[in-house]
């Protein structure tokens, strides 16, 4: 019985690349800071209309509350796909090679819808 040899397999030689090793440590950061103005904005218009009762007055008028709550999904939505092609247009230049530009944007603007669902459970 003849034991079979394991061969190593063939490994491309690898090359540091500065742009990932920055965006490694970087880019949490940086996402963070991107949605802070938006949540800050959204939470506060949301505040400023509990206070005015404009919520009580448009149900009072015959708004449904579905309805009220898609036109802030609605607005958050237009806002943060503007802010996930500005910065998914920024991270396509060093990232094109490594990854698909689709799975980029995905990623920023699914994070971003995440951050509305949060604003609304606050």
């Amino acid at each position: 019985m003849i034991a079979a040899m394991t061969v190593p397999m063939d490994v491309p030689f690898f090359v540091a690349d500065p742009f990932v090793g920055i965006m490694y440590f970087s880019l949490k950061w940086f996402l963070m800071l991107m949605f802070i103005p938006l949540v800050y904005r959204v939470t506060y218009r949301m505040v400023k209309e509990k206070e005015l009762r404009t919520k009580e007055i448009m149900s009072m008028m015959g708004m449904s509350a579905s309805s009220y709550w898609l036109s802030w999904l609605f607005y958050f939505t237009c806002i943060n796909t503007l802010m996930s092609t500005c910065a998914w247009a920024i991270l396509c230049f060093g990232c094109m090679r490594y990854t698909d530009g689709m799975v980029i944007f995905l990623m920023l603007w699914l994070y971003g819808q995440a951050i509305f669902g949060y604003i609304m459970l606050c």
